[in-house]
């Protein structure tokens, strides 16, 4: 049997990932991703639940092995989704999106990889003072910077686009396709 999750447990994961980036994706296919995400603990909230959430799912919290809502200082857990069941998931997933998780993982270390070394400070050509020369870093350009982060947000994207495929959870302008007049 094909293993499930509730709609609040999906919820859940999609607040996760708000967070988590692409983590949450990486830990749905691989164990050590998972105890990465976990070692993290914490939690995070937001103002207004996502679309299509509880109304109370504001928040959520890393205990142990699972992920509860909402988070820490509420009386009440309403939702807990467990790291097995998180892998159960995500071993269960079609494995042209598991591929696409390995894709969008490898594209997201390369362009870490790519400006992990990029230095922002103003002594690029100046020394900071007069017992040193100035930054041996390298200092991109403004078009170099501005590529840095369209790509950023290219993969923030496609990595959000790609939890809610997964969780099948529709977008709201997926669903608003719905009513276009067909041609």
């Amino acid at each position: 049997m094909r293993p499930t999750l509730s709609p609040d447990q999906r919820h859940l994961l999609a607040l996760v990932g708000c967070s988590s980036g692409t983590m949450l994706l990486a830990a749905m296919i691989d164990d050590s991703a998972m105890a990465a995400l976990l070692a993290r603990s914490g939690g995070a909230s937001m103002q207004t639940a996502l679309d299509g959430a509880p109304e109370w799912m504001t928040s959520y919290w890393t205990s142990g092995q699972k992920f509860t809502s909402p988070g820490l200082g509420t009386d009440q857990v309403r939702c807990a989704v467990t790291a097995t069941q998180v892998r159960n998931f995500g071993r269960n997933l079609p494995l042209a999106m598991q591929a696409e998780i390995r894709e969008l993982e490898a594209a997201q270390q390369a362009e870490a990889a790519r400006t992990w070394q990029w230095c922002y400070c103003p002594y690029a050509d100046t020394p900071r003072n007069s017992h040193v020369g100035p930054c041996t870093r390298y200092h991109p350009s403004a078009a170099e910077h501005d590529e840095h982060y369209r790509r950023d947000r290219q993969l923030s994207t496609w990595s959000k686009t790609l939890l809610n495929r997964a969780l099948g959870l529709a977008e709201a302008g997926a669903q608003l396709d719905l009513f276009a007049p067909l041609d």
